[in-house]
């Protein structure tokens, strides 16, 4: 019969547990490696984007200048035309009612001086101050 130890059992269980724990290891380590492969993947990915968009906001950097300039502009030519047209309001407007008022009133006595000369006709003659015939 075979005879052992307790101590050659321990080192049997020893090695067993030992065993058992490379084998249940060994999936882990190779999701480990590939899990780490894919990292630098992706790190290599990270890398080559972040230069394009580096790239790009240097593009965006030296282009927002311009749109500055572009809306400074803007705005300048829409101060010049709210200026121009208070201008245009202040010193056109006074001579502009003047001349419609002059015309309306001159359009008014026209109007009633016809009038007055159509009734006159009505009536059969020219009276004088006194308004006798």
């Amino acid at each position: 019969m075979i005879t052992a130890n307790i101590y050659q059992i321990v080192a049997l269980v020893i090695a067993l547990a030992f065993l058992i724990l490379v084998v249940f290891s060994i999936p882990t380590l190779l999701q480990l490696k590939r899990t780490v492969r894919s990292f630098e993947e992706l790190s290599t990915e990270s890398k080559k984007s972040l230069g394009i968009l580096n790239n790009l906001l240097e593009k965006t950097g030296e282009h927002t200048g311009e749109v500055e300039e572009i809306f400074e502009r803007v705005k300048n030519i829409g101060l010049k035309i709210i200026n121009t047209a208070e201008f245009f309001v202040e010193n056109i407007k006074s001579p502009l009612v003047t001349i419609l008022s002059l015309l309306l009133g001159i359009q008014f006595g026209l109007k009633h001086f016809l009038k007055h000369e159509e009734k006159d006709e009505k009536d059969g003659g020219e009276k004088d101050v006194d308004g006798k015939e």
